[in-house]
C-alpha cells in the first residue's frame, strides 16, 4: 500500500517532463484525496503529506518566477495572506526546526496556490480538465464513505455526540467534506458554463452529487451543515440555473434518504442535540456545544492573555497549537500583526466579491462562506491543498470572467 503514494508522486515527475506543468497539477489534483489517506505513512522525519507539499515547489518553481503576469492587486493579497500565515514562524527555529520547515513549506505551497490556477487555466477547455480532474479526486473518498454504509466496516473509530463519524481512512471529518463540497462544486460549475450532451458524462455527474451529499451527511459535521445551507441559500437567491441547480440539490437530498431513511432526522437532531439543549436551558455551559470547542478557545485564549509575554503576543511565538479556530491560532501563531493581516485579507476578498461578474458572483460566495465558516471552527491555513484550491478558482472567477461565459 504504502507504494501508492510513491507511484503517484512520480506520475507527478513524468507528467512534468512529457506533458508540461499543467498535466502534472492536473496529476495531483486528482489524486489528493488518494494522497491524504497516508497521513499516518512517514518518509523519514515527513509525512507523506509533507514528501508531496515538498514536491509542488520543486516542481512549479517557475510559477513563481511567472507571477509578474498575475495583476498586482491578487499578488497583494497573497502576500498580504502569506505575512498572516507566516509572520511569527521564525521563531520555530529556535524549538523545533523541522517544524519550521514544515510550515514555511505549507505556507510556500499556499503562496503558490493563489498564482497555480490564474497561470495555467487559461481557456475553458482547461477549465473543463480541472474541473474533471476534482470531480476525479471525489470518487475516492465517496466510494469508501458508500463501501462503509453497505458493510457497516469502519475504518478509523470516530465518532460526535453518539454518532458514528464515517471518516474512512482519514484522520477526522475534514478530508471526507472538503472532497465531497469541492465535487459538489465542480459539478455546479460545470454544468453552469457547460453544455453537456454526453449521457455518460451527465449520469457520472449526476452520481457523483449524489455521492458527495452522502458523503458529507454520513461524517455528520456541524460545519458542513452550515456550509451547505449558506451554499444552498446563495445558489436559489443569486443561481442564473435554478431549476437545474435545483434539481441537484433534490437528487442529492434523495439520495441521502435513499441510504438513511426516517434516520436522517434522528442523526439531525442528535448531531445539534447540545447545541438545542443550551437554547432549551438542559445544557447550562455554552462551551459544551459546538463540539466542545469552547473549552479550547477558553484555554487558549487565557494563555494568551495572561501568561503570554508582551512580546510574543504581537510578533507571535512559532507555535501552532490545536486551537479550532483560524483567528486564534493565527493570533498565537504569529501575533497581533498577523490577525491584522489575516482581518485585511478576509476584508479585501470581501470587496473583491463585488468585483467577480455577476452571473459567477455565486461561486465566489460559496467559496468565502466556506472559508468563513472553517476559520470559525477549523484551521484552513494549516492545509496547503486546501488554500490552493479556494484561492486558485476564486482567482480566475475574479480576474478571468471570459472563461465563464455560457458555452453556446
Amino acid at each position: 500500500m504504502i507504494l501508492v503514494p510513491f507511484i503517484i508522486f512520480l506520475a507527478m515527475i513524468i507528467a512534468r517532463t512529457q506533458k508540461g506543468l499543467f498535466a502534472s497539477f492536473l496529476v495531483v489534483v486528482a489524486t489528493k484525496s488518494i494522497i491524504d489517506a497516508f497521513w499516518e505513512y512517514k518518509f523519514g522525519p515527513l509525512s507523506i503529506m509533507a514528501v508531496q507539499g515538498v514536491l509542488i515547489p520543486v516542481l512549479y518553481y517557475k510559477i513563481i518566477l511567472e507571477r509578474k503576469k498575475i495583476p498586482t492587486m491578487w499578488i497583494r493579497m497573497a502576500n498580504i495572506y502569506f505575512m498572516a500565515l507566516s509572520f511569527g514562524i521564525i521563531w520555530a527555529i529556535l524549538k523545533k526546526p523541522i517544524n519550521f520547515v514544515d510550515y514555511l513549506i505549507s505556507n510556500l505551497n499556499i503562496y503558490i496556490g493563489f498564482i497555480l490556477i490564474p497561470l495555467f487555466v487559461i481557456n475553458q477547455e482547461r477549465l473543463k480538465q480541472l474541473l474533471l480532474a476534482m470531480m476525479i479526486c471525489g470518487i475516492f473518498p465517496i466510494a469508501v464513505s458508500i463501501f462503509q454504509l453497505q458493510t457497516g466496516i469502519i475504518f478509523q473509530e470516530r465518532d460526535t455526540v453518539g454518532l458514528t463519524r464515517y471518516v474512512g481512512f482519514y484522520h477526522d471529518a475534514f478530508p471526507v467534506r472538503f472532497y465531497g463540497l469541492m465535487t459538489l462544486f465542480s459539478v455546479l460549475l460545470y454544468q453552469t458554463i457547460f453544455r453537456v450532451t454526453n449521457i455518460f458524462l451527465n449520469t457520472f455527474m449526476l452520481f457523483m452529487a449524489i455521492g458527495a451529499f452522502v458523503s458529507i451527511y454520513a461524517v455528520f459535521s456541524k460545519a458542513a451543515v452550515g456550509i451547505m445551507l449558506i451554499w444552498v441559500f446563495t445558489m436559489l437567491m443569486f443561481s442564473k440555473s435554478r431549476v437545474k441547480q435545483s434539481l441537484l440539490i433534490i437528487f442529492g437530498l434523495l439520495g441521502i434518504y435513499i441510504v438513511f431513511g426516517d434516520a436522517v432526522t434522528d442523526n439531525i437532531e442528535q448531531l445539534f442535540s447540545k447545541e438545542v439543549g443550551y437554547q432549551e436551558g438542559e445544557v447550562t455551559d455554552a462551551k459544551y456545544t459546538l463540539a466542545g470547542r469552547g473549552f479550547i478557545w477558553e484555554r487558549n485564549w487565557e494563555f494568551w492573555l495572561n501568561r503570554q509575554t508582551f512580546f510574543f503576543q504581537w510578533f507571535g511565538d512559532g507555535v501552532d497549537r490545536p486551537t479550532h479556530n483560524e483567528f486564534l491560532r493565527v493570533l498565537m501563531l504569529n501575533g497581533i500583526i498577523g490577525l491584522i493581516c489575516l482581518v485585511i485579507f478576509i476584508i479585501q476578498c470581501l470587496s473583491k466579491i463585488f468585483r467577480v461578474y455577476k452571473n459567477i458572483r455565486m461561486f465566489s460566495i460559496m467559496l468565502l462562506g466556506m472559508y468563513f465558516v472553517d476559520c470559525l471552527g477549523l484551521v484552513p491555513g494549516a492545509y496547503y491543498y486546501y488554500n490552493i484550491l479556494v484561492w486558485g478558482i476564486f482567482g480566475i472567477l475574479l480576474l478571468k470572467p471570459q472563461l465563464f461565459i455560457r458555452e453556446k
